[in-house]
């Protein structure tokens, strides 16, 4: 795998050098920015991107979760609300970016929220879904050995619901950042949106590339945080 990486990252530099393409650019270039970056310049739009990030993420994930657990286990009132959700989120999420930035301006918020809904409705069904198969057989063992409504929630529907959810949110991650980049490219004052935005009006192909680079190792570092939350919280399914 190093092998290869280094293999490619060669080519794209001699191929840069070799056309001397703009397009094409270099990876020495794309590293001399991201250096020059690291003084200070990217921290302020880093910073600004991974508190909407994990603000929205955290809102979504609680919400999506909660709302999964309670009209799962409301016969009556999942059948009422469900159709209403789906309706919802049959909507382009990433398309009401520039209604909430008319609402709430271009600060955090509007991105905080873009990210808040995108993770909620795919926890919401992640989660819904995983208490609609929980084993009735579990339900009812625990319920004629006298167990109540909340000794069958912690025993039974969290324990087996907890590889639904964690399901979702390792779906939901990527999505998330997508949304933040997309609202912060829309309008806003900060950000690596902002950032990728302003390059790409000024046909500034290193800082494109660089932008990029960034948001490639921030995929990657939640995509791993995920899957480590995974294995540890649900080491009991190994044994």
């Amino acid at each position: 795998q190093i092998g290869l990486g280094v293999a490619l990252v060669a080519l794209w530099e001699i191929a840069g050098a070799t056309t001397k393409s703009h397009w094409i650019n270099q990876p020495s270039a794309i590293a001399q920015r991201l250096l020059e970056w690291s003084a200070g310049e990217i921290y302020p739009h880093l910073y600004a991107t991974t508190v909407e990030l994990l603000v929205g993420l955290a809102i979504g994930t609680t919400l999506g979760v909660l709302a999964g657990l309670v009209l799962g286990r409301t016969a009556n009132l999942g059948g009422i609300l469900r159709p209403i959700i789906v309706a919802f989120y049959s909507v382009p999420l990433v398309s009401l970016a520039p209604l909430f930035i008319m609402f709430f301006g271009v600060e955090m918020l509007p991105k905080i929220i873009l990210v808040s809904l995108v993770v909620f409705f795919l926890l919401f069904f992640n989660t819904f879904s995983g208490v609609e198969n929980i084993d009735q057989d579990l339900v009812s063992s625990l319920q004629l050995m006298g167990a109540n409504r909340r000794e069958v929630f912690f025993k039974v529907v969290l324990p087996a619901s907890t590889a639904w959810v964690l399901g979702g949110i390792k779906i939901a991650l990527p999505y998330a950042l997508v949304a933040t980049v997309t609202g912060e490219m829309l309008a806003a004052r900060s950000g690596l949106g902002f950032v990728l935005n302003q390059a790409s009006q000024q046909f500034n192909m290193t800082s494109i590339y660089a932008v990029l680079v960034i948001l490639m190792v921030m995929g990657i570092i939640v995509s791993e945080t995920a899957v480590r939350l995974e294995s540890r919280l649900l080491r009991w399914r190994n044994t």
